[in-house]
Parts: structure tokens; C-alpha cells; sequence
């Protein structure tokens, strides 16, 4: 029976898993079984586990395109790249309508640094009107930049006929010259 037992031993220390240990115990010499910990680890097992663990892994998700993002980034990032512009930028123009460009425009360097503080998502919302942000002048909604539009346009034709009617003798010398109809060439 102890040359069966010495045999397993063997076979299991041959494996490196388990070696007998012999230990004195109370005088008499008596065979342990201990787990090896320095037992040599094989280096070609560690790397197919590691291979394994990073096939297991999922792909990582791809960078989000422009077009994935949603309108609000949308329009953050696009202000953005308006208040400053970069070399390598992606984004397609036409993003911001004319009233956020007006907006970005108006704002005093302190104003556009309180802006750019915040994330381009709340950016974007700021400029749509869906939140106010602290600190930062509210922009005006499309239809009220139509009416600010629509009375600059008045004035700025209302300007214009009043330096016609200031300037009315040119119109009268156009006129007379139209009247009279072309200058006749000789043939």
C-alpha cells in the first residue's frame, strides 16, 4: 500500500499540483500533501487564457459619427466650431440657422467663455431654447429674429428711399434719360 501511495505522490508531484512534503511530527517522519506554489507556471496556458479573456471581450463601439449624435450636440458642436473654428472640423455647414449665428456673433469674449464652459449637449439645448443657461444672455427664438429682421429690412429701406428722394435731382436726370429713350448712332 505505501509503494501505491508513493507512486500516486510521484505521479501527483510529477504534475505539479500536489507534493509530498515530509514533516517530523511528534517524532516520526510523516508525509504531507501541499499544494505547490512554486511550481513552475506554464507561460503557454497564461497566454491562451489571455487570448481567450480578450476574445471574450465585446468590440468597442465605433467613435459616434455627427449624424448619430442628437440635435442639441448637433447644434453644440456646431457652435462651437463658429465661435472656433479648427482645421479639423467635421461638421457640415448649414448646421445653426441664422438666428443662432447671429446669436454667436453678438456675444462679448466673456460671454462665449461662459458658454463654452458647458458641454456641447447644453449647448446645443441653450441655443433651441429648451434651457436657459446661467450666466449666458438667452438667444432669441427664430420667430422673434424674423420680426428684429423684418424691421431692419423696413429701416434699412426706408434709409435708402429717403437718401433718393435727399439725392432727386440724379433721379430726374435718370429719368430724363430714359424718357428720351437710346442715343442714336450713326450707321
Amino acid at each position: 500500500m505505501k509503494g501505491f501511495l508513493a507512486a500516486v505522490g510521484r505521479m501527483l508531484a510529477a504534475l505539479g499540483r500536489v507534493t509530498l512534503v515530509p514533516v517530523i511530527e511528534g517524532g516520526r517522519l510523516v508525509w504531507r500533501a501541499v499544494r505547490t506554489a512554486l511550481a513552475p507556471h506554464d507561460p503557454i496556458a497564461e497566454a491562451e487564457a489571455a487570448v481567450e479573456a480578450q476574445a471574450a471581450e465585446p468590440a468597442p463601439e465605433p467613435a459616434p459619427t455627427f449624424d448619430t449624435l442628437s440635435p442639441a450636440e448637433q447644434w453644440g458642436l456646431a457652435a462651437a466650431e463658429h465661435l472656433y473654428p479648427s482645421e479639423q472640423a467635421e461638421i457640415p455647414p448649414g448646421v445653426l440657422d441664422r438666428a443662432a449665428i447671429a446669436y454667436l456673433d453678438g456675444l462679448s469674449p466673456q460671454d462665449r467663455n461662459k458658454l463654452m464652459m458647458h458641454g456641447h449637449r447644453y449647448i446645443g439645448e441653450h441655443l433651441l431654447g429648451e434651457r436657459v443657461l446661467q450666466g449666458v444672455p438667452k438667444p432669441m427664438s427664430p420667430s422673434e429674429f424674423a420680426a428684429l429682421e423684418g424691421q431692419r429690412a423696413a429701416a434699412a429701406a426706408e434709409a435708402t428711399r429717403a437718401e433718393m428722394e435727399k439725392n432727386g435731382w440724379v433721379r430726374a436726370i435718370f429719368n430724363d434719360i430714359l424718357d428720351e429713350g437710346p442715343p442714336a448712332f450713326p450707321a
